[in-house]
């Protein structure tokens, strides 16, 4: 029954694949829908109806696309509405121990926000920080693009060899499952390992951009 889903979705027109990409990561990390729903399981699910390398590079484009306009979002509402985003509602419900997490982040290189996102939920709150603490968008851009591009293109092309494995062999379904899962555990805890430097960085005041 799943491997019937599969096929279905991977019968799907690409037209339709692309679209719903390209919405839920410029939401991703804009309006915070990542916050709710992380998009690793969505890169997954897409990189699995990908039937040809055209199909999958495809999807990885428009999941760039859909990146840049999220983080630019992101930052720019963080530079407008940084505290009522905190504060507010959601900002409450994501709790202050993911926002702080978030903050730390500029505590250290770059590489701290590319690495991110491989890590779900916080990804989702790093431009929006960004832009609070007022890291210019020239710098912080290329950051997020090397970090999305290596998020996109990894989960893309895990989710198109589980997809072909299960296509090619339906009986293989819950092992190429459950390894897959084990993969995504695996690079995001060594992301946050990377990240964290195996201690926790000093807290700095938000007001503050990083130099």
């Amino acid at each position: 029954m799943l491997n019937d889903l599969l096929d279905a979705l991977a019968g799907q027109d690409l037209g339709v694949v692309l679209p719903l990409l390209l919405v839920f990561l410029t939401l991703d990390a804009s309006v915070g829908i990542g916050l709710i729903t992380p998009g690793d399981g969505l890169l997954l699910v897409a990189g699995a109806t990908a039937d040809s390398v055209g199909e999958a590079l495809a999807l990885i484009g428009a999941g760039l696309v859909a990146c840049f306009a999220g983080a630019s979002g992101g930052h720019w509402l963080g530079r407008r509405y940084g505290s009522r985003l905190r504060h507010g509602r959601l900002g409450r419900r994501v709790g202050e121990r993911r926002w702080v997490l978030a903050e730390q982040l500029f505590e250290r290189n770059g590489w701290a926000l590319a690495l991110a996102y491989f890590l779900p939920v916080l990804h989702a709150l790093t431009p929006a920080v960004a832009g609070t603490v007022g890291m210019p968008y020239r710098r912080f851009m290329p950051w997020a693009m090397l970090g999305s591009a290596a998020w996109v293109s990894t989960y893309v092309t895990l989710g198109a060899l589980a997809g072909e494995a299960v296509r090619r062999h339906a009986e293989w379904l819950l092992p190429v499952v459950a390894a897959a899962v084990i993969v995504v555990l695996g690079i995001t805890a060594a992301a946050r390992r990377l990240v964290s430097g195996g201690r926790a960085p000093r807290r700095r005041s938000a007001s503050r951009p990083p130099r």
